[in-house]
């Protein structure tokens, strides 16, 4: 991890719906996931939830909060969850006197930049089929073909702009098609849509 990690002022254990921080709520901290996983949403003028991310274990999130008075969204626990405190004023004085700490940083943020831009890519993606395939391709484990669900599978609907149904019936088909396979809380991808 960074050289950051000596700086942390603790860790906050949350449980299953728990709120970390709220919207306008007064910048304190950047968080590491440790364990578990925290959604970022924020609702729309008429009240559906938009989730902008889900952070994952390994995963910083909250930077922006770096350059920003108030937090602009919310920071729910979408299971128990364990994060890692980085107390805001410590991180930008760490990060303007040790270009070492800077870069390693920058490189994070530059890795999770490029998982953000290919949600965005999924989102513009029009068919079901291929929106929750290439979510699957892109969230696979170690072995580039099972994704665990961790039992949270209609996760996959707020992350690829689709309807929870919707999510259903596509991967109801796929595994009709037999290009997945569903047991227990894990999905096997058979026949990826890119060869």
């Amino acid at each position: 991890m960074l050289a950051l990690d000596r700086l942390g002022s603790g860790t906050h254990a949350l449980a299953r719906d728990e709120v970390l921080f709220r919207r306008d709520d007064k910048t304190t901290a950047v968080y590491f996931v440790e364990a578990g996983r925290l959604r970022l949403e924020r609702r729309t003028f008429d009240g559906r939830l938009l989730v902008l991310y889900t952070a994952h274990a390994g995963e910083f999130f909250a930077e922006a909060s770096l350059f920003s008075d108030v937090y602009h969204c919310d920071a729910v626990a979408v299971e128990p969850s364990q994060v890692r405190i980085y107390p805001k004023a410590t991180i930008l004085d760490v990060l303007h006197n040790d270009p070492e700490s800077a870069l390693s940083f920058l490189a994070v943020i530059a890795r999770q930049l490029h998982a953000l831009r290919h949600r965005l890519e999924l989102r513009n993606v029009r068919s079901a089929k291929e929106r929750v395939m290439l979510f699957l391709e892109f969230n696979a484990g170690p072995d580039g073909r099972t994704w665990h669900s961790q039992g949270q599978l209609q996760g996959i609907a707020m992350e690829v702009g689709l309807t929870r149904e919707a999510v259903y019936r596509t991967l109801a088909s796929l595994e009709r098609a037999e290009m997945i396979e569903r047991a227990d809380d894990r999905i096997v991808i058979k026949k990826p849509l890119r060869v």
